[in-house]
């Protein structure tokens, strides 16, 4: 019989709430649920079930989600119809972001999914996460990583499929998700997938990590934002800084005011020879001319196309793995279609 291979790592979607307080479960009852067994009952197959970790998200770390990997890593995923990885949604997008560019290569798909409240509660989308789950794993010709989410709107019924390496981080407002520039793969609707966002899965990345051998950098990672001091920033500490631009791909280049012109930071960077990023910037649209204004200095790299959280956890896997040479040529390929211009 085909098995689907469930790692459980905590999050809302593991919790039980007991006097307005949420803490992790002993047990999952989502095997038992009515819609899960007609699911078995459709696909043929039963759970195979791991906790390779038990954490609330928002205390993920580098060292849990290698724990993660190592786990899926241990199984001949040949033998399985799918992974289901199911996680809190504070950290869900770093963490699917991760598998995505770790597991580039594999035929199996991995799907990750989370919960805006104890499955328990009825107003809970865990159970209908978990279920498009099922069904897209199912689906003929997917691989590789997905976040399967339904966004808590009245009217927004449709539970979204996001390729992993194009996950946002959860819009609070919409208490949902979004995947980069608007770019979602599809939708579970009435138990069918319907996607409107194809990629060709049949083209594969040759990049090959060992996670036993990857050393977690220290990367500062920035928000730009209005009255942000760059003169107060001390990089001593740092590998690498990224930085998130604008909506518009832009930072304050104004050096009429030194202490908050980005110039500042990366000239600092260059003198410690630490090496600066900025992201999220489109390689398709016209530049404002603060884009021109920036410092011109050796260690600093535009990345274009993808979101912050995939640069960022680019870097993780790349900054101590590569030269310089083939880490700009890593942060430039699409490695599991995170490229959107």
């Amino acid at each position: 019989m085909k098995k689907v291979l469930v790692m459980e790592t905590g999050g809302t979607f593991a919790t039980e709430s007991s006097d307005g307080v949420r803490s992790l479960a002993k047990k999952s009852g989502i095997y038992e649920y009515k819609e899960v067994l007609e699911k078995k009952e459709k696909y043929g197959f039963e759970f195979e079930i791991e906790r390779p970790i038990f954490t609330l998200s928002e205390n993920m770390t580098f060292d849990k989600q290698r724990k993660i990997i190592k786990a899926i890593e241990s199984k001949d995923l040949s033998k399985y119809a799918g992974v289901i990885v199911t996680h809190g949604t504070d950290t869900m997008a770093f963490t699917s972001n991760l598998l995505s560019l770790y597991f580039n290569d594999i035929d199996t798909p991995i799907v990750v999914v989370g919960a805006n409240h104890p499955i328990t509660m009825e107003k809970s989308n865990g159970r209908v996460n978990f279920l498009g789950a099922i069904d897209l794993i199912f689906t003929e010709g997917v691989r590789g990583t997905f976040v399967v989410y339904k966004k808590n709107a009245i009217d927004l019924k449709d539970v979204e499929i996001h390729l992993g390496s194009r996950m946002k981080q959860m819009d609070q407002i919409r208490d949902g998700y979004d995947s980069y520039r608007g770019h979602i793969y599809g939708r579970v609707e009435n138990n069918k997938v319907e996607v409107f966002d194809g990629v060709d899965f049949s083209k594969k990345s040759n990049y090959k990590f060992d996670i036993d051998k990857i050393e977690e950098p220290n990367i500062l990672k920035l928000y730009s934002y209005v009255g942000l001091n760059y003169e107060k920033i001390d990089l001593d500490s740092y590998d690498a800084v990224v930085v998130e631009t604008y909506h518009s791909g832009t930072v304050n280049t104004d050096d009429s005011e030194p202490e908050f012109s980005i110039n500042t930071l990366f000239k600092r960077a260059e003198e410690l020879n630490i090496p600066a990023f900025i992201t999220e910037v489109s390689s398709s649209e016209e530049i404002y001319e603060s884009s021109e204004n920036l410092v011109k200095v050796d260690n600093l790299k535009i990345v274009y196309d993808n979101s912050v959280e995939n640069t960022y956890v680019k870097l993780q896997l790349g900054l101590k793995t590569f030269n310089k040479e083939e880490l700009y040529k890593f942060l430039d390929d699409s490695v599991f279609f995170e490229k959107v211009k």
